[in-house]
């Protein structure tokens, strides 16, 4: 799992999480932002981003996003296997949708 934050830096996050895509088992990637709005995060989820994390943290949200990405990680290899590859793909296409769902379903 990685967290970055989306503050101007050498490179960003979204350039970050191009690295990360490369890798055979790419880990997780959370945002962090001070200024985080439905356009960031909408923008993260689709770009294929864990989720996003308001800056003054909150700890039981900090704890909720983290432990779902880990659980997430955990399960990959397990869904992989039990679907073909085509089926592979696009269950880690919505898998990458972090929370997404969650929070419409609260």
């Amino acid at each position: 799992m990685v967290l970055c934050t989306d503050e101007p830096m050498p490179g960003n996050w979204r350039d970050l999480l191009e690295r990360l895509d490369g890798l055979a088992e790419p880990p997780a990637l959370v945002v962090t932002s001070r200024l985080a709005d439905d356009s960031l995060w909408a923008e993260a989820l689709n770009l294929g981003a864990y989720d996003v994390l308001a800056e003054p943290f909150d700890r039981t949200e900090v704890v909720r996003v983290l432990s779902l990405a880990w659980l997430s990680m955990e399960q990959r290899p397990q869904r992989a296997a039990a679907r073909s590859p085509l089926r592979a793909m696009s269950a880690s296409a919505g898998a990458a949708g972090g929370s997404h769902g969650l929070r419409q379903a609260v």
